[in-house]
């Protein structure tokens, strides 16, 4: 057999598997996230924003992941611009819900704006990644993805008000 028939008899290349994958982990802490519910106290809200941001960031991390694969020629278009929708429609879940949290404290308000203003920015580089990807655009992908890691790195420090 040859190298090509051993690639469709095993599955998908690696960088799809790992894609799959990390959409797999986006789904999960998606799920994780959507156990959202009334918020009793500055520490409570604190660690609820935290688990927002530690599934933003994973969202916001594997559209990283997909642009990646598709600079390198080992995502095809249309599993881009899907992944990259999955991505940006699980931030969203990810906003809505802590957006329905109701804010305890107005330090828990001020918080509260603070991380809604943050998702705000990660949804709409998003949908500009899903939006060029659909148009077929995906030689501006890297462009556009260039917020990304300053996105991830806000979330990240938003991650830290977990309690410990």
């Amino acid at each position: 057999m040859g190298a090509h028939e051993v690639t469709v008899m095993t599955g998908q290349p690696p960088a799809l598997r790992t894609a799959r994958l990390a959409s797999l982990v986006l789904g999960l802490l998606v799920a994780l996230c959507g156990c959202v519910g009334p918020s009793w106290s500055d520490t409570d809200y604190e660690e609820k924003v935290a688990n927002t941001a530690e599934a933003a960031r994973s969202a916001v991390q594997t559209a990283r992941l997909v642009v990646e694969a598709a600079e390198d020629g080992k995502a095809p278009g249309p599993y881009t611009a899907r992944a990259l929708s999955d991505a940006e429609t699980a931030l969203t879940s990810i906003a809505t819900h802590i957006g329905a949290v109701q804010p305890p404290t107005t330090h828990a308000t001020a918080l509260r704006s603070r991380v809604t203003s943050l998702l705000t920015e990660c949804r709409t580089a998003l949908a500009e990644l899903r939006i060029a990807a659909r148009d077929g655009r995906f030689d501006e992908l890297a462009r556009l993805a260039e917020p990304l890691p300053r996105l991830a790195s806000r979330l990240k420090r938003l991650e830290e008000l977990r309690p410990t």
